[in-house]
């Protein structure tokens, strides 16, 4: 009996559990059967997994600089001025660096106006005074000088002119524009030198005011009557005229003692000037020419190699300029 009554009572409270499922289950399904009643379900939300991509996030600082960077380097490898549209961060970085490209490309060409066109004031002063350089040693021309703002680079500039009328002067009056009292004298002394040589007049040489150079000359005309006696004489052995330096010495190498000697003297100095190699003055027999060579030649070398590194925006032929001053400023042109 009392086991009868163990089993018995659990059976009850499991048929009731049973039944109240059953009973509550129908109601949710009449509910549900309901007309407009609408059961809403909660699902629960997760949080996506993973990290945001570069498109969805704003670039660090650091980021932002190293793209800029790169793009200025590119831009400026590339010498392309639409290149620098590609910094995108930085307004003053891409100013600068149309800037840069701009400043090369005016100087190239040459245009005053353009200059006006760079975003720097500093930098447009700067391409001022480089073009006014340029046009003042290109036409001879001492008065543009006097445009350049920047005090050593103008000095520079009417040394230069000056060097340039002393050599190229055609007549005494030529070098009256010279403001510097010694240049002046030292373009009319070389044009009287260069008279005498040219024209073979001793007399010529009596107007020069430097002893030294007025003795020169008389020497030099003296030597050239001589030389033009040799190559005459070369001329009628030889029908075929020579057109270089090069090929005229080979002709003073097949000529003998004193005549060779001056054949060679009056080829040195443009064999220096043509090959870029002042060692051909050192080969001169007249230690007073020879120097006077090396002066001379250096000079219209160093001319040369500014003009070249200024039109031609090329820094390495900064490196070939002797001239201490001068190579600073073709290097910071």
């Amino acid at each position: 009996m009392d086991r009868l009554r163990i089993w018995i009572i659990p059976g009850i409270i499991t048929l009731l559990v049973i039944g109240g499922l059953l009973y509550f289950r129908g109601r949710i399904f009449e509910e549900a059967d309901t007309p407009g009643r609408t059961i809403t379900v909660e699902v629960e939300k997760t949080k996506p997994k993973g990290f945001a991509t570069s498109a969805e996030r704003e670039p660090t600082q650091q980021e932002k600089a190293k793209e800029d960077a790169n793009a200025m380097e590119s831009a400026l490898s590339s010498g392309d001025l639409s290149d620098c549209a590609k910094i995108t961060w930085n307004e003053e970085l891409r100013k600068q660096c149309e800037d840069n490209i701009n400043y090369a490309l005016i100087l190239k060409s040459g245009d005053e106006a353009a200059c006006k066109k760079l975003n720097d004031e500093i930098l447009r002063i700067k391409c001022l005074d480089k073009i006014y350089l340029s046009l003042a040693v290109d036409q001879g021309n001492a008065s543009i000088c006097e445009k350049i703002t920047d005090l050593s680079l103008k000095q520079m500039c009417l040394d230069q002119v000056s060097a340039l009328i002393a050599r190229n002067a055609t007549s005494v009056n030529d070098c009256a524009s010279i403001q510097s009292e010694l240049l002046r004298k030292q373009c009319e002394d070389n044009f009287y030198l260069k008279t005498g040589a040219r024209e073979l007049d001793v007399t010529s040489c009596d107007n020069i005011s430097d002893p030294l150079m007025a003795q020169q000359c008389r020497t030099t005309v003296t030597k050239n009557i001589q030389v033009m006696e040799v190559s005459k004489a070369a001329a009628a052995n030889n029908p075929i005229s020579t057109k270089t330096s090069r090929e005229i010495l080979e002709m003073c190498n097949k000529l003998t003692g004193e005549k060779a000697t001056m054949c060679k003297d009056a080829v040195y100095p443009k064999l220096a000037f043509d090959e870029r190699d002042l060692s051909y003055c050192e080969f001169m027999s007249d230690r007073i020419k020879a120097n006077e060579c090396i002066k001379e030649q250096t000079e219209k070398i160093n001319t040369y190699l500014l003009r070249q590194a200024i039109a031609s925006n090329d820094k390495t032929l900064c490196n070939q300029i002797t001239d201490a001053e001068l190579q600073n400023i073709c290097k910071n042109s």
